[in-house]
């Protein structure tokens, strides 16, 4: 179960999600369920943490993420250093060197919306790492509460590079439903589906998961 803590200004929250398969901005990473631990902390609008995807029954590759993100007005300013790994390579997690170095950094900015028009939409840009061709990715999200539910909505673009595609192309397109289902009276187990297509690769995914 999530926990959360505040003192002052600073708050923490951690969760793990326990998920079917792996799949991120339209891409399957690994074969089989994944674990995907995250925590972080809070100083008024400054966020720092950690998100992480492990494979279950499978030792392929996996993943540990670190990010920074500032939030102001409508406007969430964040850098992603995202580390994949596999458990039967040599992989160095202190190896910056771009010729050789599995870490990928990001620089994101979203623009969110309000209740009366509850759109976001993030711009991403891989700025230093494996990804020499610095791939730019576009999501544009529709979020929409039923009852105790939550409907989201979500549109993702490769607007230049071949991280995700080979050219420019909607990779991510679909859903995600969750819905708490209530075990007793005190306690209850979100539940998480995803419709996950792309249409470049001509993949469609059902995803699901919980979390804890």
């Amino acid at each position: 179960m999530a926990q959360n803590d505040s003192i002052s200004d600073f708050s923490w929250s951690a969760n793990v999600d326990l998920m079917s398969r792996y799949v991120w901005r339209g891409q399957q990473y690994g074969t089989g369920p994944s674990i995907q631990p995250a925590l972080s902390g809070t100083w008024k609008n400054l966020t720092i943490g950690a998100w992480g995807a492990y494979e279950l029954v499978a030792s392929g590759t996996q993943e540990t993420d670190f990010y920074i993100s500032h939030s102001t007005g409508p406007f969430t300013f964040a850098i992603w250093d995202y580390w994949s790994y596999s458990e039967t390579g040599t992989t160095d997690f202190f190896d910056y060197s771009e010729n050789t170095t599995s870490h990928l950094l990001e620089a994101q900015v979203q623009v969110s919306g309000n209740e009366k028009l509850p759109l976001s939409l993030l711009g991403s840009y891989f700025f230093y790492g494996a990804d020499h061709s610095k791939s730019i990715y576009l999501e544009l999200q529709y979020a929409k509460s039923i009852q105790d539910a939550e409907l989201l909505l979500f549109a993702g673009y490769q607007a230049k590079g071949n991280y995700y595609a080979e050219k420019a192309a909607f990779v991510n397109l679909g859903c995600t439903f969750s819905k708490p289902i209530a075990l007793t009276e005190r306690y209850s187990l979100p539940l998480i589906l995803s419709l996950i297509v792309n249409p470049d690769r001509q993949r469609v995914q059902l995803v699901a998961g919980i979390r804890l």
